[in-house]
């Protein structure tokens, strides 16, 4: 199988959201590092709560929940079905 497709056929979803997908927790883990980065160098900047260290560990179990659902159930996952956690949508990640 074609080396781009055999990872995301594995995981039940195709290669754009599967893109998608990696690359919304890529730009999040960014925004929150460069931040950490800021406050690091000048103490007194604050982080903002959305991107602080347990709005990042809830954005990452929620992700994981998403993706770790299993997509062979003859049942839809209901995470997969929710538009909570839209994996297309890597530009409005909070």
């Amino acid at each position: 199988m074609n080396p781009f497709l055999q990872h995301p056929h594995e995981q039940g979803i195709g290669y754009r959201e599967h893109a998608a997908f990696a690359l919304s927790i890529a730009y999040r883990l960014c925004r929150s590092a460069i931040l950490f980065a800021l406050h690091g160098v000048f103490p007194w900047s604050p982080i903002p709560r959305r991107l602080d260290l347990e709005a990042t560990e809830s954005f990452l179990r929620e992700r994981n929940a998403w993706i770790e659902c299993p997509s062979t159930n003859s049942t839809p996952c209901w995470r997969r079905n929710s538009l909570k956690i839209p994996p297309m949508s890597f530009l409005n990640v909070p």
